[in-house]
C-alpha cells in the first residue's frame, strides 16, 4: 500500500499515487509539492516520510514474490517482480536491486524446459 497523504485544502485522503508530483518546494531537501486529485491544491509532502512508504511497500512485495516463487506461480512471480522492479527505480536500493536479479534468475530457471 502507497503511503497515504491528506489535501489540507478540501479534506481529500488517498494512496500518493494519486497525487500527481509537481516538483521540489525549494531547489533542494526532503518537501516536495504533489497535487490533490480532488481540487488540485498544491499539498506538501516529505520525500523522507514517503520513501519509508514506499521502502514497507517492497518489503511486502517482496515476501509476496517469494510466496509465489514457492508454490511455482511463475505467471503472478513475473508480474510482482516486474511491479518491485519499478519500485525500486524510486528506491534506488542495492539489496533490493541483488534481490530482484536473484528473483529474476529463478524465475528463468524455473520456465525453463527440462532436458
Amino acid at each position: 500500500m502507497d503511503p497515504m497523504i491528506t489535501c489540507d485544502g478540501c479534506g481529500f485522503q488517498g494512496e500518493a499515487a494519486l497525487f500527481r508530483m509537481i516538483g521540489n518546494v525549494m531547489c533542494c531537501g526532503p518537501l516536495v509539492f504533489r497535487a490533490c486529485p480532488r481540487c488540485g491544491n498544491k499539498v506538501i509532502c516529505d520525500r523522507q516520510e514517503m520513501q519509508e512508504g514506499y521502502e514497507e511497500k517492497a518489503r511486502e512485495m517482496a515476501r509476496r514474490l517469494e510466496e509465489a516463487m514457492g508454490k511455482g506461480m511463475t505467471g503472478e512471480a513475473e508480474v510482482i517482480l516486474r511491479e518491485l522492479t519499478e519500485l525500486n527505480r524510486c528506491l534506488n536500493l542495492a539489496p533490493l536491486d541483488d534481490f530482484i536479479r536473484m528473483a529474476r534468475r529463478r524465475i528463468k530457471r524455473a520456465g525453463a524446459p527440462s532436458s
